[in-house]
């Protein structure tokens, strides 16, 4: 912001903070497009569920495969056989 002054730059886009020091030196303009365009057809309307359904779908399975890959690698086991028990005199419940 502290560029346009200086003439280094002609325009900002994004989210910007408007404050009462920079209406000095600067023009506000409205948004391109207003956020909260309502859905008048019932087709757009089922297609937005099944998109939210469809993103939902993906994104649960990546959650399940991500959260399998990593605790696999935790399953397997330490003692591979009944000697290694001995060696360590680990104690063993039945």
């Amino acid at each position: 912001m502290i560029q346009i002054p200086l003439k280094k730059f002609d325009a900002v886009a994004g989210d910007v903070a408007i404050r009462s020091s920079q209406l000095d030196y600067l023009d506000f303009t409205q948004p391109y497009t207003e956020s909260g365009d309502k859905l008048h057809s019932n087709l757009s309307r089922m297609v937005v569920v099944v998109w939210l359904f469809v993103a939902l779908i993906i994104t649960q399975s990546y959650t399940a495969s991500f959260t399998s890959m990593l605790t696999a690698q935790r399953l397997e086991p330490t003692i591979t056989n009944i000697e290694v028990l001995r060696n360590t005199n680990a104690t063993v419940g039945y």
